[in-house]
């Protein structure tokens, strides 16, 4: 009997430690299950973090880190938290490559956007098509979106329309004559194209135009060429540093003009700053304003001005609305195969804080607007289209 009993607590011993253990194990694969559940969705690019296209660079990266921050807050994506995972490009189309490549075969993240400016996107446009990874791209050059690579989704404006609202204000004006000055790049190469063709339909004649390369410093010869034409109007396809550096060549020979128009730099608080008084009464465009009466506008202004300490610009907001939009092309398909999000991307039909988010059936954008804004007083006005203008253009340019 005592043996029995010996034999039965040896027994009952033995059940007690196995139930134990498979409680254990059962503990273990429940946590490894839910690790893995967890798991973040990474969505990867590179970004222009350093280098004279920094500052609207910038503001898109701000643009997704808030968007992400708020996606997280609401629960995730899929039940999962999403991750940025950025590199700096520094504004190098190779190295662009080599980050995407990384982003996609050693970090390999689950969807993409586009690192800042044409030329970047375009080099790295081969590399994500062949991987069938989506990605919105804040590019706005047609090529890319032809439906030569079908996975590429056009989220902001095209090029073409960008100086748009600055011709309609010179032909309401009755300007007649223009000079163009064009960086050569892709971007300000195909804008260029954009004025040529607006300023033709408003009957506007291009009397001078020419290209600079893109680390021109010096544009005194290139401003006096074009004011010995005596246009009406001169307009540059530019960044932010060229902006600055043809207004200041204007301003130090005394260049006059009756309208001075830039894509890019004067929509970056940094034109202000770089020039001072030479920065007031210029136009830009931009693709976005604050006090825009679009969807959630108003929020997020808020929460932006709040968290990075300044308003956002049209980098931001389109950055910002982008990613908002890929959100809920994942959660309409509920999971993350890529063929599925991209078709809904083409379906897409929404407003966004930066306008009406419409892409043709091979992702290029048409619901996008664009509009002019002017320095007046030390700050940015919306002037065009009078429709949603904070106050009236001021014009023409004042002699200095």
């Amino acid at each position: 009997m005592m043996f029995k009993a010996f034999g039965i607590g040896k027994f009952t011993g033995a059940v007690r430690l196995a139930t134990v253990a498979a409680i254990g194990a059962l503990a273990v694969a429940t946590a490894s299950t839910g690790a893995e559940a967890a798991a973040p969705i990474k969505i990867g690019l590179s970004i222009t973090q350093t280098g004279p296209y920094s500052p609207p660079a910038v503001f898109e990266l701000q643009g997704y880190q808030l968007a992400v921050m708020e996606i997280n807050k609401a629960g995730g994506l899929l039940q999962r938290p999403i991750r940025l995972v950025s590199y700096d490009d520094q504004g190098n189309p190779s190295t662009a490559v080599q980050l995407y490549q990384k982003l996609i075969t050693d970090d390999k993240v689950d969807l993409l956007v586009s690192p800042y400016q044409t030329d970047l996107t375009s080099a790295v446009a081969p590399l994500v098509n062949r991987a069938k990874i989506v990605m919105m791209c804040l590019a706005a050059n047609v090529e890319a979106f032809d439906g030569k690579y079908p996975y590429l989704v056009q989220a902001m404006t095209q090029t073409s329309r960008y100086m748009v609202p600055v011709i309609d204000i010179a032909a309401a004006k009755g300007y007649k004559t223009l000079a163009l000055l064009v960086q050569n790049t892709q971007f300000p190469i195909q804008l260029g194209e954009g004025v040529e063709a607006a300023a033709k339909k408003k009957g506007i004649k291009i009397v001078f135009k020419e290209t600079y390369a893109p680390n021109t410093t010096d544009f005194s010869a290139l401003v006096l060429k074009a004011a010995a034409t005596h246009p009406d109007m001169i307009v540059g396809a530019t960044y932010l540093a060229d902006s600055e550096g043809i207004m200041r060549a204007a301003k130090a020979q005394n260049i006059n003009a009756k309208m001075f128009a830039f894509s890019i730099g004067p929509v970056e608080p940094e034109f202000s700053k770089g020039l001072g008084p030479a920065a007031e009464d210029v136009f830009g465009t931009t693709l976005y304003f604050p006090t825009l009466n679009t969807k959630g506008n108003q929020a997020f202004v808020k929460a932006f001005t709040a968290k990075f300490g300044r308003a956002p610009d049209y980098h931001a907001a389109l950055a910002y609305a982008s990613l908002k939009i890929l959100a809920d092309a994942v959660n309409k398909v509920g999971s993350l195969d890529q063929a599925k999000i991209r078709d809904a991307l083409l379906n897409t039909s929404e407003g966004t804080v930066a306008g009406h988010f419409q892409v043709t059936k091979t992702g290029m954008q048409i619901g996008y607007s664009s509009y002019a804004l002017q320095w007046q007083k030390g700050k940015q006005e919306l002037v065009w289209p009078q429709s949603q203008e904070t106050t009236a253009p001021i014009l023409p340019h004042p002699a200095w």
